[in-house]
């Protein structure tokens, strides 16, 4: 083979390893664009599942303070009126208002504060966003007092309140958390066909004040 003819040829192999090369950056960037527009629209608390996965810990995760918080609530003596899950939008904390509020009441009853402070200290140390919703059940509640027109969104944004105050007082900061008053409209269980003593079963599990923690 001539000198000429073997300059080309290793030219020409380097030209095809500097094209495969780069035919695999652009892959790789591509596959890098595409996770970042899916993590843009993922929700956290499917986010930290996955990143637990990957990184075989769930160490400063929702998925370590969602297993803190729910031996904190199963545990001895543990925390009736509680319940704990990892939603895709975060972990959620449900508080039972019959043992927070006496009912059409937004002041939280002085008893009820030490029965659930362990699980909203183990929260405080967290740096989380917080959410407090309320929510009531779906019986017609309207109250004239004192001035003031009171209905299931009114109770409920006052319960949601309420909590935060409470949070405040034991330490949170102000910038973490925001209230939300839903009312009726968003039931853990539908009441659909249901009546009687199911029915109020239903609606109990319904009344409640919701700690999202994002």
């Amino acid at each position: 083979m001539k000198l000429d003819q073997l300059t080309i040829d290793n030219d020409e192999e380097g030209l095809d390893v500097f094209y495969i090369s780069f035919g695999d950056l652009m892959v790789i960037l591509c596959v890098f664009f595409v996770m970042l527009l899916t993590m843009s629209k993922i929700d956290i608390g499917s986010f930290e599942k996955v990143k637990s996965v990957m990184t075989g810990s769930t160490e400063n995760t929702l998925v370590e303070l969602a297993g803190s918080l729910k031996e904190i609530i199963e545990g001895t003596p543990g925390i009736p009126g509680a319940t704990v899950e990892l939603a895709k939008d975060g972990v959620r904390v449900d508080l039972d208002t019959g043992i927070l509020f006496a009912p059409g009441s937004a002041i939280i009853k002085k008893e009820a504060l030490k029965t659930f402070d362990p699980l909203l200290v183990k929260i405080s140390k967290t740096d989380y966003l917080i959410d407090i919703e309320g929510h009531s059940d779906d019986e017609n509640f309207y109250r004239y007092n004192e001035g003031e027109i009171e209905t299931n969104w009114s109770l409920s944004g006052k319960r949601a309140s309420s909590v935060i105050l409470h949070l405040r007082n034991i330490g949170f900061s102000s910038r973490r958390l925001r209230a939300v008053g839903y009312a009726h409209t968003r039931p853990l269980i539908d009441i659909k066909g249901k009546s009687g003593i199911e029915l109020e079963k239903a609606r109990a599990r319904n009344r409640r004040v919701s700690l999202l923690i994002r």
